[in-house]
């Protein structure tokens, strides 16, 4: 920057590297500036949740009522890992793309916690505690993509083995993942702001060592870099006994101009700047942040400890009191040494039912005995005082708790004389006092479930979602591609991703079962009294189903079965549009019999008059080529006898000249017509028999008119063709 003291605009850094890390050194300064105060006071509070105190505190004695009570919290706020719930936003029955779309998201995002041991559990728990001790909790999301070299083959023309494509060496994915990595209170910085919608960039610090900054950034770079030890309250390491030096690097993502940079402290340039590499729709990779008690004045986050800690210093105090005053209550006191030792060793070596003699009894007697000869401090004074700052410490801690909401019913407490309607009372007003503080947690990752799942969406491959859900080895596997197509192509508006406080806490095993118990009894009435109204009406079916459905979502122990409703209501819906057919009457099937005789045997008469108007056509045909086939041959014998007259004339003439091809030739003609005339007759004069023709099923569909075996007696064997 120029000389102002003040950024006016983007352009008062030049666009270059060395420009980029002026105006990011700038940013990372004043946003440290601003959070210096809530760092501070973090660092105090650690030291005093962890008990850690200078030489000079050694002799204090102090009860870490903070400690136990973020213990507390934590075991109600965050007991077991959450369970998150991924729902279409339109709950269209029929829509079985988006009804296993949501499933699949779901799949993933709860995979995430299934492990007891992974790093989503472990960052988030992190996370509360931080917000818990110091004020401030936050977890950042990455996309972590696998890659290997993969040689392909050439490929060849079947035909002509003809090179098509040449091999190459392609890189592929083999393993993708939306990791959740802890951010350290102090690592995590953001643009001042009054409140999280107008923060302009977030930025966390990250340690590398020589070798990582190597991997990530290059040798070039990486060796420029100034190695530091990380640091904590007034200098002193974080880690005193970590021999690595490592590299203090900021990843920094601004949303004005959606990209992200590398900056080290005590670099002149850039280590490497993107554009938005990961495409989300808020553009930052990490929710906002859980922030203890801010307000719309300042975004910065202020313990809760702040607010009860005069309490507990004077806790620290009056129980350091009762500690020494304990100490000073004891049996000390004076005794008249002119009176011997006998007197001294009353207390120092007389056992029970043993008696000290004494030398002069007379004198000892006329001293006043024992009381004339020992005197003890009074504790009197300081007993009571004990007893005063006892229940002075009683006072405090219950102050403390009702500061930090934690009441005396969050620890089991409760008086004999109680009744159990009043347990129950304050049972719920103290579950009431952690309401708020459950929604924050449970706004906080759903926010960061809602950026994997657009991770997923946008970068993962169709094979990894389909392997890593498992969804092809359940009923939905049909329509599995089209539902990952529906995540790949349309917006994660869609869905409604949330995650229930309840699901975090401790798991009440006897109030579930009561909630299960109240549950089937209530679905149990309810079908008993609507089962006639489906029987009489089978419309009314889908309709009772979905008034059955709203009254079960009221139970919370209802929601794993409310996709089993969506289902039968889908299914009662599609059977009222194709009903099944009715049960067989054998009745109806006697007469459905009968009539079908009927209907054949009309159709056999039918047949059998259409044969024989048809025969009786064929034998008109018949005469009709007969007396044309006669007239024909009267005409070819006309024409035969004038040959054989010319022929002989001829002859007569030359008698040499060869007339048998001629002769030979006059007789095929001969031949072919008596053989047509032949073959009429046979047609007319051939016995048919008809034939019925039935189906699968035994019933007549036709009937056909077919030869009898033997030939009549006068024509060649064969017979005449089949009247079709």
């Amino acid at each position: 920057m120029e000389s102002s003291e003040r950024i006016e605009t983007s352009k008062d850094f030049a666009d270059t590297p060395g420009g980029m890390a002026r105006r990011w050194s700038t940013e990372i300064e004043a946003a440290v500036k601003e959070l210096t105060k809530f760092h501070e006071d973090g660092d105090k509070i650690v030291e005093r949740y962890l008990d850690k105190r200078d030489d000079w505190g050694q002799a204090e004695s102090r009860v870490n009522l903070f400690w136990s009570t973020v213990k507390v919290l934590l075991s109600m706020l965050y007991a077991r890992p959450p369970k998150a719930s991924v729902s279409r936003a339109f709950q269209d029955s029929d829509d079985d793309q988006a009804r296993v779309a949501g499933q699949i998201l779901q799949r993933l995002l709860n995979k995430s916690f299934d492990d007891n041991i992974s790093a989503w559990d472990a960052a988030v728990r992190q996370g509360i505690e931080d917000w818990l001790v110091v004020g401030a909790g936050q977890v950042w999301l990455r996309y972590e993509v696998e890659t290997a070299l993969e040689e392909v083959p050439a490929q060849f023309d079947p035909l002509t083995g003809v090179e098509i494509a040449p091999a190459q060496t392609v890189e592929r994915i083999v393993a993708e993942d939306a990791p959740c990595d802890y951010v350290f209170w102090k690592d995590f910085l953001y643009s001042p702001a009054r409140t999280w919608g107008e923060v302009r960039w977030v930025a966390r610090r990250v340690y590398m060592t020589r070798e990582q900054l190597e991997a990530r950034f290059g040798p070039e770079i990486a060796k420029v870099v100034p190695m530091v030890r990380r640091q904590s309250k007034q200098g002193e390491p974080q880690v005193k006994n970590d021999p690595w030096a490592r590299a203090e690097v900021f990843e920094i993502w601004c949303k004005e101009n959606r990209k992200v940079y590398w900056f080290a402290k005590g670099m002149d340039t850039i280590l490497d700047y993107k554009d938005d590499p990961l495409g989300l729709e808020n553009f930052f990779p990490c929710p906002k942040p859980l922030a203890a008690n801010v307000t719309s004045s300042n975004f910065i986050p202020r313990a809760d400890y702040i607010f009860a800690q005069d309490q507990f210093k004077e806790l620290d105090e009056i129980n350091t009191r009762i500690t020494w005053l304990t100490r000073a209550a004891k049996v000390v006191g004076v005794y008249d040494k002119s009176a011997g030792d006998s007197v001294g060793r009353v207390l120092l070596q007389a056992g029970e039912n043993q008696l000290i003699p004494v030398d002069n009894w007379a004198m000892f007697a006329e001293g006043g005995g024992i009381k004339g000869k020992m005197e003890f401090v009074p504790i009197e004074a300081v007993v009571n005082c004990i007893d005063r700052l006892r229940q002075y410490r009683a006072d405090k801690t219950q102050q403390i708790y009702e500061v930090l909401g934690i009441s005396d019913i969050m620890r089991g407490a409760s008086r004999a004389s109680e009744t159990a309607a009043a347990q129950q009372i304050k049972a719920q007003f103290g579950s009431t006092r952690m309401q708020l503080s459950q929604f924050y947690i449970a706004e906080w990752i759903t926010h960061a479930l809602r950026i994997k799942a657009e991770i997923i969406a946008k970068h993962w491959q169709p094979e990894t979602i389909m392997r890593a859900s498992n969804i092809e080895r359940t009923p939905d596997a049909a329509v599995a591609m089209a539902a990952i197509d529906l995540i790949k192509n349309t917006e994660l508006a869609e869905y409604r991703i949330s995650v229930e406080a309840d699901s975090m806490a401790a798991m009440d095993w006897a109030a579930e079962r009561d909630a299960a118990v109240q549950f089937m009894q209530g679905l149990g009435a309810f079908i008993s009294q609507v089962a006639p109204v489906a029987q009489s009406t089978p419309g009314a079916g889908p309709f009772l189903l979905r008034l059955m459905q709203w009254a079960v979502a009221k139970f919370r122990v209802s929601s794993e079965i409310e996709g089993v409703l969506d289902q039968a209501v889908a299914a009662m819906q599609q059977q009222l549009l194709n009903p099944p057919p009715p049960p067989p009457n054998p009745e109806l099937e006697k007469l459905k019999l009968e009539a079908e005789k009927i209907k054949s045997n009309e159709r056999i008469a039918a047949f059998e008059a259409a044969s024989d108007e048809k025969v009786a056509a064929l034998k008109a045909t018949v005469e009709l080529q007969k007396v044309e086939m006669q007239a024909k041959f009267d005409q070819v014998a006309a024409q035969y006898q004038q040959v054989a007259d010319m022929m002989a004339v001829v002859q007569k003439v030359n008698p040499v000249m060869q007339l048998d091809g001629l002769a030979a030739s006059i007789g095929q003609m001969s031949q072919s017509n008596a053989a047509q005339m032949e073959q009429l007759l046979r047609a007319v004069t051939q016995k048919r028999r008809r034939v019925p023709i039935r189906d699968q099923m035994g019933e007549i569909v036709e009937v056909r008119e077919v030869d009898e075996p033997e030939s009549p007696a006068g024509l060649p064997p064969g017979g005449p063709p089949v009247i079709n």
